[in-house]
């Protein structure tokens, strides 16, 4: 038996998401996966998973010869005429409509719109360890001219101030188990300001990827307490409205601008 297949009892089956929420705040941890309390959706969470949609639509569906920037912001115009009167009526969602055509537009101007990826939001689910399952669903994965993969994953959201690709090297990791092809590159594409982040991902990254399970499956097995950690991600937490630290959270928000 190996050495993280000791640790398992209740952590058996994980998500690069929930490993990442356990790193980014133990409250939040809490709330979501043991108290299992309801997420409280932003508007901007609805547009965000609208503009997913429509690039897995775009590149899975439409043919090559037909690919333009206009038809792409003319399939996200019909799927926010498609959301609910009451949505499009909230205050703000025109200026997320607008952000979100931006984004398009960037990376309508950025990127190939005739590429032909190999998988678009495949769901992934394997055995990574004995008794350790890693699940979850990739935005896109390309294939390059020598078979090897370029698994990259659409940000949407505000920049953050440094890049956390723990839950991409996962992501990694549970592609090449799954397809038997080699990871060659990682990449973030952020639609907000086309700021793009590209890694290689070789053996170190594979060691990396899996000492980094390792680690959390033992401090999951270890946690006995669940502290807050107030920052900007605060501000799109969906379990703030239940969050014992509101307050805190308020006062560092007028303080610190975010």
């Amino acid at each position: 038996m190996s050495q993280i297949s000791k640790l398992i009892s209740t952590v058996s089956r994980l998500s690069p998401l929930r490993i990442r929420v356990f790193y980014t705040c133990r409250l939040r941890y809490r709330y979501q996966y043991l108290n299992r309390i309801p997420a409280r959706l932003r508007p901007q969470d609805t547009v965000g998973s609208l503009l997913h949609r429509v690039l897995c639509d775009f590149f899975s569906k439409v043919p090559v010869e037909e690919r333009d920037g206009q038809r792409l912001i003319r399939m996200f115009e019909d799927g926010w005429e498609a959301l609910s009167p009451r949505y499009r009526r909230m205050r703000g969602v025109d200026k997320l409509r607008e952000k979100s055509i931006d984004q398009l537009r960037m990376l309508a101007k950025q990127h190939d719109l005739s590429a032909r990826p190999l998988l678009v939001e495949p769901y992934f689910q394997v055995e990574v360890e004995p008794g350790v399952t890693l699940f979850g669903r990739v935005d896109r994965i390309d294939e390059r001219v020598d078979g090897s993969l370029h698994l990259i994953d659409y940000k949407t959201g505000s920049h953050p101030d440094e890049v956390d690709a723990k839950q991409l090297r996962l992501y990694a990791i549970m592609a090449e188990k799954s397809l038997g092809k080699p990871v060659a590159t990682t990449s973030f594409w952020r639609l907000d300001d086309g700021d793009n982040w590209t890694k290689d991902f070789g053996d170190a990254q594979r060691r990396l990827s899996h000492s980094e399970l390792l680690e959390a499956v033992n401090q999951m097995q270890s946690i006995s307490e669940f502290p807050p950690n107030v920052g900007q991600h605060c501000g799109h937490c969906p379990y703030l409205y239940a969050c014992s630290e509101r307050e805190e959270i308020k006062r560092r928000r007028l303080a610190e601008d975010w």
